[in-house]
């Protein structure tokens, strides 16, 4: 668990101020510090004290034992060597630190390993011999005693482990040198003669420090860490062990006094009574800590859990941006705190900009995910960068905010100019410069009626990006409105597709020109909205294209298109003229566009040689439509390729395509009537596709002279209103039947 933990927090997204998962006790260095310095000052109490002959410094009352010098002179090295490492920085004092440690160490060696001769070692070695050989002649004990040997000594190995980062060891080292102490003390109280003189008190106050010490050296590892963390389960702990503690101690007392009394059932030796209460004492610290341990680890896991979804709900996972919910409280707070000011000036200075990345698929198709996330990360370092104080955020996918609480108009302009600037510098994809834009729309509250500012931003960037991208638009109110009918346009469309009636198809006459007869008649989709009227079918198109609604819609087209050939054919049998159907790319990616109206013509019983598929030039970029095509061909079919000249297609890719004919655009026309350079690339394309054996047919004509110049140039038809405009089919029987090819009057019969 902790291991899992670990790496959760090793995430280089979140920043560091959620990483922490430890609520150490803010006191701990303190206490160490606190510990480590009356230790020592204890110490050097002691060791003045015998310097200048002043009892009191190492025996407090006669009755009471005293302190050996050597025993000062550990506790003022270990004190040293204990001391935070910011009191002894430097390489110097850190050597000299744990030189003390070290010679504390074997002073306490050689107290401990050889008891007897150990102890007169010492008191010869020690600069105040006088002074002990003169306590001693007059019958007072003073000895460096066996247990705060073994307790100094237990406190110099934790240090060691503590150096060598074995922080729980060091912490039981620590925490066994107070137990020695208190199993010491306890015995004293309890007048048993195995534990009289065996710890003075300047003693007890020097080592217990310096154990406190020890312990708050590593507050930040093992049951330290649970001890002293400031939640429920530290400040538990905490009490219980206080007061365990205190009641043992107290008890060992009362008790041990009691031996003698009649009626209480308690062992003869009173050490042994005092051995009992430590490992009990010991037990009870034991059992705290692990439950203490457990429990703050849980509380840890929660706590880091809590931060980690508040980081979520706050952070974008990938840049470490805001998100949009976290924007969206910002942009509340600042409106209410707008309002609590009385409204006015701070609210009509918000404004809000929202950044989206132009043709970013194209990236992850490319170069795949990773990559494209890659650039996202980068984007954001610049937008950050750009933006300054203000906050920014990843609302999804490729689409950034930058929320300005107090700015103008103007200076929103220049963030908006800024930022696209700065994503329009080349990003480095697997070593290639891979260049992006950016459609920014900036909504000022100043400019936006009291609409919502993200709402607006929006409306004002989807304008940006129907003006072909790479630009910044600033929002006026008539544009939430143009882009609430185009959601309710899309909304009513797939209604459309629903119902009967509302999509319909109008034809439009192909006239050939030698003989002014009809060769085609092409299928144009009309939308009749029940409450807005006809709809122009640029516009209806581009949103079934936007929405995915375009295979539906196309197939719908066609079906309509099949039933009225073959309402044609059954009132005039052989006199259907050829039905051109508009089919677009996403019916060819989409779906199996040639297999849907081979099926409709078989429920009909109408041959593919009476319709022709009219695809435009983008259709030819993928291979699969090529395909298709060509199926198309071997059935039957004829492919024409409609406003030709206006994409990316090069007449060198005539040849290698399944067309039987060609519509040229009408640019075309009209240029060529305005210029005789144009009317020469006019004739040599046409010449180019006699060539190769297509049908050249003129769109868009609509004047006597364009007709003209078709003529001259040698083109096969014509389409246009000179001739006809599209019309409804009962219309177009009028149109034929009077005869008016050749005559614009016919109009009113559309």
């Amino acid at each position: 668990m902790e291991r899992v933990s670990t790496r959760i927090l090793k995430l280089p997204r979140f920043g560091a101020e959620v990483l922490s998962i430890d609520r150490a006790f803010k006191s701990g260095p303190l206490f160490r510090l606190v510990g480590a310095a009356v230790g020592t000052l204890v110490g050097m109490l002691v060791l003045a004290g015998y310097a200048v002959h002043f009892e009191p410094a190492w025996r407090l009352r006669p009755d009471l034992p005293a302190t050996h010098p050597y025993t000062a002179l550990c506790i003022v090295l270990l004190g040293l060597g204990l001391l935070p490492r910011a009191l002894r920085s430097g390489m110097g004092w850190r050597r000299a630190a744990r030189g003390a440690i070290v010679l504390a160490i074997v002073l306490l060696l050689i107290r401990v390993t050889v008891p007897l001769s150990g102890a007169r070692l010492l008191d010869a070695m020690t600069p105040f011999a006088k002074t002990v050989a003169a306590e001693r002649a007059a019958g007072k004990t003073l000895t460096m005693g066996i247990a705060a040997s073994w307790a100094l000594l237990l406190l110099g190995f934790g240090e060691v482990l503590r150096w060598a980062r074995r922080p729980v060891l060091s912490q039981v080292f620590a925490a066994s040198a107070l137990g020695l102490l208190f199993m010491a003390v306890t015995g004293y109280l309890a007048s048993l003669r195995s534990f009289h003189g065996t710890i003075a008190p300047a003693t007890l106050l020097g080592t217990g420090s310096l154990a406190v010490a020890l312990l708050f050296a590593t507050p930040r590892h093992g049951f330290m860490r649970a001890l002293t963390a400031s939640s429920a389960p530290g400040r538990l702990a905490r009490v219980l062990l206080g007061c365990s503690t205190a009641f043992m101690l107290a008890m060992g007392w009362v008790m041990s006094r009691r031996i003698d009394a009649p009626g209480i059932p308690l062992p003869a030796d009173g050490a042994l009574l005092v051995y009992q209460t430590a490992i009990i004492l010991a037990l009870t610290w034991a059992i705290v800590t692990v439950i203490t341990m457990r429990a703050d680890q849980l509380d840890r896991y929660r706590g880091l859990a809590e931060r980690l979804l508040e980081r979520t709900a706050t952070r974008d996972a990938l840049t470490g941006l805001l998100t949009r919910n976290q924007l969206t409280r910002l942009r509340s707070a600042g409106s209410a705190g707008s309002a609590g000011n009385g409204g006015g000036s701070q609210r009509q200075a918000a404004a809000n900009l929202l950044i989206d990345l132009d043709r970013f698929r194209t990236v992850n198709e490319a170069f795949g995910p990773a990559e494209g996330d890659r650039l996202l990360v980068e984007a954001a370092r610049r937008l950050r960068r750009v933006a300054g104080d203000q906050p920014v955020a990843r609302l999804g996918g490729d689409e950034f905010a930058i929320y300005c609480a107090r700015t103008t108009l103007a200076e929103a302009e220049r963030l908006g100019a800024a930022a696209i600037q700065a994503l329009a510098t080349p990003f480095d994809i697997r070593g290639r410069r891979f260049r992006l834009t950016a459609s920014v729309g900036i909504a000022h509250a100043e400019r936006s009626a009291g609409a919502d500012l993200q709402q607006a931003a929006d409306d004002a960037m989807h304008v940006a990006k129907d003006l072909g991208g790479s630009r910044s638009v600033v929002f006026a109110p008539e544009m939430h409105e143009m882009r609430k009918l185009q959601i309710e346009l899309e909304q009513d469309l797939h209604e459309a597709l629903r119902r009967e009636g509302e999509l319909s198809l109008h034809y439009q006459p192909v006239v050939r020109v030698k003989d002014h007869q009809i060769l085609a008649v092409e299928a144009l989709a009309r939308w009749e909205h029940p409450r807005l009227g006809p709809i122009a079918p640029d516009r209806f198109i581009r949103i079934a294209e936007a929405s995915g609604l375009m295979v539906a819609l196309g197939n719908k087209l066609m079906q309509i298109a099949v039933r009225q050939a073959a309402a044609w054919e059954a009132d005039r049998p052989g006199s259907c003229p050829l039905m051109n159907i508009n089919v677009s790319s996403a019916q060819f990616v989409d779906g199996d566009v040639v297999s849907d109206l081979v099926d409709l013509l078989r429920q009909h019983s109408l041959s593919p040689d009476r319709f022709c598929i009219e695809i435009t030039e983008s259709v030819f970029a993928t291979e699969p439509a090529v395909r298709a095509l060509e199926r198309a061909r071997r059935l039957g079919f004829r492919v024409a390729m409609d406003d030709f000249g206006v994409g990316y297609s090069t007449l060198s890719q005539l040849p290698r395509l399944p067309l039987t004919s060609v519509k040229l655009d009408r640019s075309f026309i009209v240029n060529a009537t305005e210029s005789e350079g144009d009317a020469a690339i006019f004739g040599a394309i046409t010449q180019l596709a006699h060539a190769l054996d297509l049908v050249v047919i003129a769109e868009g004509v609509e004047t006597k002279p364009q007709l003209d110049l078709i003529v001259a140039c040698g083109c096969d038809a014509v389409q246009g209103y000179l001739f006809a405009r599209p019309m409804r089919p009962e219309a177009l029987k009028v149109w034929l039947e009077r005869g008016y090819v050749g005559d614009a009057s016919p109009s009113q019969l559309a």
